[in-house]
């Protein structure tokens, strides 16, 4: 590795307290408005570029800077340095000002900060390379076929002067090897100009030559020199020029903390998962904590190995960590954090985010998938821009999978969608891109579907006559037992008569019967529904719906009954035997109110298909005897105009007697009903 390419601390800038975890020379003396300076030096391998350190330290008064103190080596460097407090710029330059060289680059850094007294304040200086960086390459072939001596001359200038480059006038390299030179080039200066001169044994002189334009610091050129075969069978010699400027993020840390860079890339910008990585970690002292946090978990990267990341020890005090695709397999899709957290045995630490941009799946929210309609839209993030096959896998059992193509929505997510989405599942899905997996394979249990509340019956009380549901409960059966209560209930609890298997001890008991009072009555059908019941002298008004949060589109409405349908004693609407009458209806939000004065209003089973705001609707009428227990199963029609209409209310309604609104039926018919569930 070159010394260039190698992330070392030269110098740390600390402000200690005697409170400090590092102790302080008991020599050093400060005032009351003074603080301290700590200065950390980790001595490079490369001598020259040691001694070629200019620290200079200005005290900033608005516009002006005073020169506080300066020093022309790093040996020079105290450990500890008193200044009053106020604001302060750190300006440091490392290497010579060459305008070209083939020894060292040129690094420029500054920054400002501020001493206060009782505060310790870490300073860190980020020197920036600032010269062009120019390779000649000689391919194997150069030298295999010229003579001796020849050479490549990179001057800055805009053409090949051989005079004033003798003379000095022109600043130039002289390259008879593959070889890297640095050029920090005048501020009127854009241009280098290179030429290549060698002689061949037979075609006698070669010489080549060509002008570089635009050059910028901190950039790569090289030039590459060989000679290959032509059409005809002769020799021809060639000569590229890469000018696609590689740049360079080569920067010298000046910092009293361990420090975290990449390995030829800029590690402040966002990364790609698809990406390997290189960060290179060095310390001022032996590390002795390096760990990764990604999506909540964190990895020890001294203790042992991590799936997806390398780690290369060179000493105590510096490590290569590479980052592979494989890593990123433990987090979902999109923007994620990949934090280094690292400390030394001189108590230095470091806390760094570096930003990726990773493939893989995202997770499903709320606002992605509907259990009602039955549909979800899956997105992944890819940033493959190359990807020909995007697609994502879905499973209800994770062997069997689903897989549905993605299409591009832009900013680098994909959707898929799927139309047989359910309550009660357990999903996993993954993204596939160009048949390979990406990514963390993610899981959804869907929320099983809304239930009736109190739709085993178990809940119960009494105020002036017997309620469907507990004190304190927000009502949402009720009954017409108001009316009935004039010489009795039309529904009770009971405590004697539960269906076969039933975890519960109770049920509904719906019985239908002549109501009076100070002999003035009328026939009153046992019922229980979800709805509102309202007494006007010896007529009922019942509206019919209660606000039901659907979390899902249910199948079908089953309970268990038994009852027993009389011969109508009652009324002249109809004769012969009594007809039970269930339905379950749901609604866009519309309520149904049946006044039994007013015949127009009364719901109609058979007419539930054309009834407005009714979205899904089911029923089972007629003189059917079921003397035991038996569970019944209604289905449910949905209507194909009302099937992208959000339900909001539900409808459910029981009687023994179903022309009841007409005050017509049997005192004999009765009717039990038990766990009424909704089937999804």
């Amino acid at each position: 590795m070159s010394i260039m390419k190698k992330i070392f601390a030269l110098l740390s800038i600390v402000f200690v307290l005697a409170s400090c975890s590092k102790d302080m020379d008991s020599t050093v003396e400060m005032s009351s408005n003074e603080g301290a300076m700590r200065f950390g030096v980790a001595i490079s391998a490369d001598a020259a570029l040691a001694e070629n350190v200019l620290v200079k330290i200005y005290k900033v008064e608005g516009e002006e800077k005073q020169l506080v103190r300066r020093y022309d080596s790093l040996q020079d460097v105290p450990e500890y340095l008193s200044l009053l407090k106020g604001d302060y710029v750190a300006k440091v330059t490392v290497g010579e000002k060459h305008i070209a060289s083939f020894d060292e680059k040129y690094y420029i850094g500054e920054q400002n900060f501020s001493v206060e007294a009782g505060v310790v304040t870490p300073v860190t200086v980020d020197c920036k390379l600032q010269s062009t960086i120019v390779v000649v390459k000689y391919d194997a072939t150069v030298a295999e076929v010229l003579s001796e001596g020849y050479f490549t001359t990179v001057a800055v200038a805009d053409n090949y002067d051989e005079q004033a480059i003798a003379t000095g006038d022109v600043q130039s390299l002289r390259y008879e090897e593959t070889k890297e030179g640095y050029y920090v080039l005048p501020a009127e200066q854009t241009s280098l100009f290179w030429h290549f001169e060698g002689t061949h044994p037979a075609e006698g002189d070669i010489m080549k030559e060509a002008i570089i334009e635009n050059v910028k610091p901190a950039a790569k050129y090289t030039i590459t020199l060989k000679y290959s075969k032509d059409g005809p069978g002769g020799l021809l010699f060639e000569a590229t020029v890469d000018e696609s400027i590689e740049e360079f993020n080569d920067t010298l840390i000046f910092s009293p903390d361990p420090t975290v860079m990449g390995d030829g890339f800029n590690e402040k910008e966002t990364q790609l998962s698809i990406n390997s990585r290189t960060y290179n970690i060095a310390s001022l002292a032996n590390i002795n904590k390096m760990t990764v946090l990604l999506g909540g978990a964190e990895y020890d990267l001294l203790a042992g190995s991590v799936a997806g990341v390398s780690v290369v020890k060179s000493d105590d005090m510096n490590y290569k960590v590479t980052i592979a695709p494989e890593f990123f397999n433990v987090i979902a899709g999109g923007a994620q954090e990949v934090v280094f957290n690292i400390t030394d045995v001189d108590g230095g630490k470091l806390k760094k985010s570096i930003s990726y941009n990773v493939q893989g799946i995202m997770p499903l929210s709320a606002e992605d998938y509907s259990l009602w309609f039955g549909t979800a839209t899956f997105k992944a993030n890819v940033v493959n821009a190359s990807a020909s096959s995007v697609k994502i896998a879905y499973s209800t059992d994770g062997t069997t999978w689903t897989e549905v193509a993605a299409v591009a929505a832009g900013s680098g997510i994909y959707t898929a969608n799927s139309s047989e989405f359910a309550c009660a599942k357990n999903y996993t899905y993954k993204l596939v891109v160009d048949g390979v997996e990406y990514g963390k394979t993610l899981a959804l249990t869907t929320a099983a579907g809304a239930q009736i509340p109190n739709g085993d019956m178990e809940r119960w009380h009494t105020a002036s006559w017997v309620l469907p549901y507990g004190e304190g409960d927000a009502p949402f059966w009720l009954t017409g037992n108001e009316g009935g209560n004039m010489v009795g209930a039309i529904l009770t609890q009971s405590s004697s008569d539960v269906r076969p298997g039933s975890a519960g001890t109770k049920s509904a008991y719906l019985k239908s019967q002549y109501a009076s009072m100070m002999g003035i009555g009328k026939f009153a059908a046992g019922n229980l529904f979800t709805g509102t019941f309202a007494l006007s002298g010896m007529d009922g008004m019942v509206t019919f719906g209660r606000d039901f949060a659907f979390t899902a589109k249910p199948k079908s409405l089953s309970f268990w009954l038994k009852n027993n349908e009389g011969t109508i004693d009652q009324g002249s609407h109809a004769s012969g035997t009594d007809i039970m009458t269930i339905m379950v209806i749901i609604t866009d939000g519309t309520t149904y109110t049946v006044n039994t004065k007013d015949e127009s209003t009364f719901l109609k089973v058979d007419q539930l298909q054309n009834t407005s705001g009714v979205i899904a609707y089911g029923y089972i009428t007629g003189s059917h005897q079921h003397p035991e227990w038996t569970e019944k199963t209604i289905e449910l029609t949905y209507r194909e105009d009302m099937k992208n209409v959000k339900p909001k209310k539900l409808v459910v309604s029981f009687t023994p007697s179903g022309y009841g609104d007409y005050f017509c039926g049997s005192t004999n018919s009765w009717m039990y009903v038990d766990d009424i569930v909704l089937n999804y």
